[in-house]
Protein backbone atom coordinates (compact mmCIF):
# COMPACT_ATOMS: atom_id res chain seq x y z
CA UNK A 1 0.00 0.00 0.00
CA UNK A 2 1.09 3.58 -0.47
CA UNK A 3 2.72 5.42 2.64
CA UNK A 4 -0.03 6.95 5.24
CA UNK A 5 -2.52 4.01 4.96
CA UNK A 6 -3.53 3.14 7.95
CA UNK A 7 -2.76 -0.36 9.51
CA UNK A 8 -5.26 -2.61 11.55
CA UNK A 9 -4.48 -4.12 14.22
CA UNK A 10 -5.33 -8.11 13.51
CA UNK A 11 -5.66 -10.17 16.35
CA UNK A 12 -3.14 -12.64 16.91
CA UNK A 13 -6.04 -15.65 16.87
CA UNK A 14 -4.90 -18.21 14.63
CA UNK A 15 -5.68 -21.15 13.04
CA UNK A 16 -3.42 -24.43 13.32
CA UNK A 17 -5.06 -26.04 10.13
CA UNK A 18 -5.04 -23.64 7.29
CA UNK A 19 -6.52 -26.44 5.07
CA UNK A 20 -9.32 -26.96 7.12
CA UNK A 21 -12.86 -26.05 6.19
CA UNK A 22 -14.20 -22.88 8.04
CA UNK A 23 -16.19 -23.64 10.92
CA UNK A 24 -20.34 -22.20 10.68
CA UNK A 25 -19.75 -19.19 13.00
CA UNK A 26 -16.79 -18.23 10.32
CA UNK A 27 -18.03 -19.64 7.33
CA UNK A 28 -17.96 -16.55 4.46
CA UNK A 29 -21.21 -15.21 3.00
CA UNK A 30 -21.20 -13.71 -1.04
CA UNK A 31 -20.97 -10.30 -1.83
CA UNK A 32 -20.66 -8.73 -4.99
CA UNK A 33 -17.56 -9.84 -7.00
CA UNK A 34 -15.16 -6.62 -7.44
CA UNK A 35 -13.32 -5.83 -10.99
CA UNK A 36 -10.87 -8.26 -12.53
CA UNK A 37 -7.70 -8.19 -11.78
CA UNK A 38 -4.79 -6.18 -13.91
CA UNK A 39 -1.90 -7.73 -12.27
CA UNK A 40 -2.53 -10.81 -12.97
CA UNK A 41 -3.27 -10.42 -16.65
CA UNK A 42 -6.23 -8.01 -17.33
CA UNK A 43 -6.24 -4.27 -18.32
CA UNK A 44 -2.85 -2.27 -17.52
CA UNK A 45 -3.40 0.30 -14.26
CA UNK A 46 -1.03 1.28 -11.59
CA UNK A 47 -1.08 -1.61 -8.75
CA UNK A 48 -3.73 -0.86 -5.64
CA UNK A 49 -2.23 -0.32 -2.64
CA UNK A 50 -3.26 -2.56 0.44
CA UNK A 51 -3.11 -2.81 3.96
CA UNK A 52 0.53 -2.95 5.80
CA UNK A 53 -0.65 -5.13 8.96
CA UNK A 54 0.99 -5.09 12.51
CA UNK A 55 3.65 -7.13 11.56
CA UNK A 56 6.35 -5.60 8.84
CA UNK A 57 9.79 -5.70 10.03
CA UNK A 58 12.24 -3.29 8.46
CA UNK A 59 15.93 -4.42 7.71
CA UNK A 60 15.52 -8.64 6.97
CA UNK A 61 18.03 -10.49 4.84
CA UNK A 62 18.58 -9.80 1.18
CA UNK A 63 17.46 -12.94 0.01
CA UNK A 64 14.91 -14.41 -2.59
CA UNK A 65 14.26 -17.36 -1.50
CA UNK A 66 12.27 -17.04 1.78
CA UNK A 67 12.64 -20.96 3.14
CA UNK A 68 14.36 -22.70 5.50
CA UNK A 69 15.41 -26.44 5.58
CA UNK A 70 12.38 -28.87 6.00
CA UNK A 71 9.73 -26.12 6.63
CA UNK A 72 6.20 -27.66 6.16
CA UNK A 73 3.88 -26.36 4.00
CA UNK A 74 2.96 -25.99 0.27
CA UNK A 75 6.41 -24.94 -2.02
CA UNK A 76 5.12 -21.62 -3.51
CA UNK A 77 6.83 -19.49 -6.33
CA UNK A 78 5.78 -15.60 -7.21
CA UNK A 79 7.28 -14.06 -10.42
CA UNK A 80 6.46 -11.51 -12.10
CA UNK A 81 7.30 -8.17 -13.51
CA UNK A 82 7.50 -4.51 -12.70
CA UNK A 83 6.86 -1.60 -14.41
CA UNK A 84 6.23 2.50 -14.40
CA UNK A 85 2.69 3.74 -15.00
CA UNK A 86 2.77 3.18 -19.33
CA UNK A 87 3.37 -1.03 -18.29
CA UNK A 88 5.52 -1.32 -20.70
CA UNK A 89 8.67 0.19 -19.26
CA UNK A 90 11.06 -2.18 -17.03
CA UNK A 91 12.21 -0.88 -13.91
CA UNK A 92 15.74 -2.67 -12.93
CA UNK A 93 17.09 -2.65 -9.32
CA UNK A 94 13.21 -1.86 -7.72
CA UNK A 95 13.87 -3.54 -4.24
CA UNK A 96 10.93 -5.94 -3.32
CA UNK A 97 10.13 -6.72 0.63
CA UNK A 98 7.99 -9.58 1.38
CA UNK A 99 6.69 -11.08 4.64
CA UNK A 100 3.88 -12.92 5.49
CA UNK A 101 2.61 -16.31 7.90
CA UNK A 102 3.60 -19.66 8.08
CA UNK A 103 1.68 -22.93 6.89
CA UNK A 104 -0.09 -22.21 10.26
CA UNK A 105 -0.98 -18.55 10.28
CA UNK A 106 1.44 -17.12 12.42
CA UNK A 107 3.95 -14.52 11.98
CA UNK A 108 7.67 -14.74 13.20
CA UNK A 109 6.74 -11.30 15.09
CA UNK A 110 3.17 -12.17 16.48
CA UNK A 111 4.96 -13.88 19.93
CA UNK A 112 4.53 -17.35 18.99
CA UNK A 113 8.08 -17.72 18.43
CA UNK A 114 11.29 -17.06 20.03
CA UNK A 115 11.87 -13.22 19.91
CA UNK A 116 14.53 -12.24 17.07
CA UNK A 117 14.03 -15.46 14.79
CA UNK A 118 13.12 -14.23 10.99
CA UNK A 119 10.91 -16.22 9.32
CA UNK A 120 9.80 -16.19 5.63
CA UNK A 121 10.83 -12.42 5.29
CA UNK A 122 13.23 -11.14 2.79
CA UNK A 123 14.21 -7.90 0.50
CA UNK A 124 15.17 -8.98 -2.82
CA UNK A 125 15.95 -7.04 -6.48
CA UNK A 126 14.75 -6.78 -9.93
CA UNK A 127 16.80 -7.48 -12.59
CA UNK A 128 17.67 -5.51 -15.97
CA UNK A 129 14.59 -6.16 -17.64
CA UNK A 130 12.22 -5.63 -14.30
CA UNK A 131 11.81 -9.08 -13.29
CA UNK A 132 11.73 -10.90 -10.11
CA UNK A 133 11.11 -14.37 -8.17
CA UNK A 134 10.72 -15.04 -4.99
CA UNK A 135 10.68 -18.60 -3.40
CA UNK A 136 7.98 -19.14 -0.39
CA UNK A 137 5.42 -21.52 1.06
CA UNK A 138 1.66 -21.45 0.99
CA UNK A 139 0.59 -18.82 4.13
CA UNK A 140 -1.85 -19.91 6.48
CA UNK A 141 -5.23 -18.16 7.54
CA UNK A 142 -5.62 -16.38 10.58
CA UNK A 143 -8.44 -14.53 12.36
CA UNK A 144 -9.02 -11.30 12.34
CA UNK A 145 -11.51 -10.49 15.05
CA UNK A 146 -14.45 -13.29 14.18
CA UNK A 147 -13.30 -13.71 10.32
CA UNK A 148 -10.69 -15.36 8.89
CA UNK A 149 -8.32 -13.43 6.49
CA UNK A 150 -7.48 -15.17 3.25
CA UNK A 151 -4.64 -16.19 2.98
CA UNK A 152 -1.89 -13.36 1.58
CA UNK A 153 1.54 -12.86 1.04
CA UNK A 154 2.58 -8.58 2.10
CA UNK A 155 5.17 -6.66 -0.34
CA UNK A 156 6.66 -3.52 -0.25
CA UNK A 157 8.22 -1.90 -4.10
CA UNK A 158 10.46 0.49 -3.44
CA UNK A 159 11.45 2.48 -6.90
CA UNK A 160 13.69 5.13 -7.77
CA UNK A 161 11.33 8.18 -9.20
CA UNK A 162 8.81 6.51 -8.04
CA UNK A 163 6.21 6.37 -5.01
CA UNK A 164 6.55 3.60 -2.31
CA UNK A 165 4.35 0.63 -2.73
CA UNK A 166 2.78 -1.25 0.35
CA UNK A 167 0.22 -4.22 -1.08
CA UNK A 168 -0.62 -7.24 -0.71
CA UNK A 169 -1.06 -10.64 -3.00
CA UNK A 170 -3.64 -12.98 -2.95
CA UNK A 171 -4.99 -16.52 -3.88
CA UNK A 172 -7.87 -17.55 -6.23
CA UNK A 173 -10.46 -19.33 -4.96
CA UNK A 174 -9.73 -18.76 -1.50
CA UNK A 175 -13.16 -19.04 0.42
CA UNK A 176 -12.43 -15.64 2.54
CA UNK A 177 -11.48 -13.48 -0.64
CA UNK A 178 -15.31 -12.43 -1.35
CA UNK A 179 -15.96 -11.60 2.70
CA UNK A 180 -12.58 -9.84 3.77
CA UNK A 181 -13.03 -5.87 4.00
CA UNK A 182 -9.10 -5.57 2.69
CA UNK A 183 -8.62 -7.41 -0.56
CA UNK A 184 -8.78 -5.98 -3.74
CA UNK A 185 -9.85 -8.28 -6.71
CA UNK A 186 -6.31 -6.43 -9.06
CA UNK A 187 -4.44 -7.99 -5.99
CA UNK A 188 -5.67 -11.71 -7.06
CA UNK A 189 -2.52 -13.61 -8.82
CA UNK A 190 -2.48 -16.36 -11.33
CA UNK A 191 -1.89 -19.58 -9.98
CA UNK A 192 -1.03 -23.03 -11.40
CA UNK A 193 0.09 -25.91 -9.94
CA UNK A 194 2.84 -27.90 -11.36
CA UNK A 195 3.03 -31.26 -9.33
CA UNK A 196 3.21 -30.50 -5.48
CA UNK A 197 4.86 -26.66 -6.28
CA UNK A 198 2.45 -23.74 -6.78
CA UNK A 199 3.69 -21.03 -9.77
CA UNK A 200 2.35 -18.08 -8.86
CA UNK A 201 2.08 -14.59 -11.59
CA UNK A 202 2.05 -10.97 -10.75
CA UNK A 203 3.25 -7.60 -12.57
CA UNK A 204 3.06 -4.87 -10.51
CA UNK A 205 3.19 -1.07 -11.66
CA UNK A 206 4.19 1.74 -10.21
CA UNK A 207 3.31 5.65 -10.17
CA UNK A 208 6.26 7.88 -10.82
CA UNK A 209 6.48 10.99 -8.46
Amino acid sequence: MLAGIAAPLLLACKTNDPQAQPSASTRPRPRPAPPPAPGAGGACAETAANIEGPYYRAGVPERADLTDAGMPGVPLEIAGRVTTSDCTTALANVELDVWQANHSGHYDNDGSMPPGRVLLRGRLRTDADGRYRVKTIVPGRYLNGAQYRPAHVHVKLRAQGHALLTTQLYFPDDPFNEVDPFIHRSLVMAVERKDRLLLARYDFVLRPV
